[in-house]
């Protein structure tokens, strides 16, 4: 199996510091004060943040626009290897918004290129009816180049994030280490609806086994008239889950 592409030296470097200095410090709150202090100082760095634009130009192997992510405008620049953090960025076009969701894990976000527009939401309803979610938008908060927000995990972190105005802007995030939870929250303030959103890789083992219901292998095994929740784990054979600090699982 061929190695996955290596981020630039210069990036790479700045990473591995990071993951030496995490690896030192106990508790979400001063990891979270940590990147509050660094992503900032990141930010600035617009030769790299130029190089990583051509390199995804060129269709270069890094970034690799490849890995399949929750959202569309995601790529994944680093993974810490214990999973304490990862870094992404993501590219917004003039208008482009994520769709209203929650997260796994905590994240520090700013904007590294353009102006960043986050709307901030509230769950009115207390979660009890399968489907169902009243939302309460706050003001939405633009930040510049080089200014950062915190973003909280479940319910206390459902926003959304994207571009208010021409150009195209440039978010970069780092998550914390996620909870473990095979999806993310999607919301539909307008309808009051809410779907769990799985990555793309779990999304498609689900799909194999409820198609498997059509085969007479898996009948005659005695999983038929099995809860799809119940026979994934037994199919797939789940290995204790690495989440996607965005999205739940990678």
């Amino acid at each position: 199996m061929p190695k996955p592409p290596k981020p630039p030296p210069e990036l790479l470097e700045i990473c591995n510091r990071w993951s030496e200095s995490v690896e030192g410090i106990s508790g979400d709150i001063a990891r979270i004060e940590f990147f509050k202090n660094e992503l900032p100082v990141f930010l600035r760095n617009q030769a790299l943040f130029e190089k990583l634009l051509l390199a995804i130009k060129a269709g270069n192997p890094y970034p690799d626009l490849r890995q399949a992510q929750m959202i569309d405008d995601e790529i994944l620049l680093y993974l810490n290897p214990k999973r304490l953090f990862s870094l992404r960025m993501f590219l917004y076009g003039p208008g482009d918004y994520t769709p209203i969701h929650d997260h796994n894990s905590w994240g520090v976000s700013g904007s590294a290129v353009g102006e960043l527009g986050i709307i901030r939401y509230s769950r009115e309803d207390d979660g009890s009816v399968e489907g169902f979610a009243q939302l309460l938008h706050a003001a939405p908060v633009y930040l510049q180049p080089g200014e950062v927000e915190l973003t909280r995990p479940l319910d206390e972190g459902i926003h959304q994030t994207g571009n208010p105005v021409d150009g195209t802007t440039i978010m970069i995030s780092v998550y914390g280490s996620p909870i473990r939870r095979l999806y993310i929250n999607r919301f539909d303030d307008k309808v009051n609806k809410v779907e769990k959103l799985y990555p793309p890789r779990i999304k498609k083992k689900m799909l194999a086994v409820q198609a498997l219901k059509n085969f007479k292998t898996v009948q005659s095994s005695g999983f038929k008239g099995y809860n799809r929740w119940i026979l994934l784990p037994i199919l797939i054979k789940i290995r204790p889950i690495r989440p996607d600090p965005l999205s739940g699982t990678d």
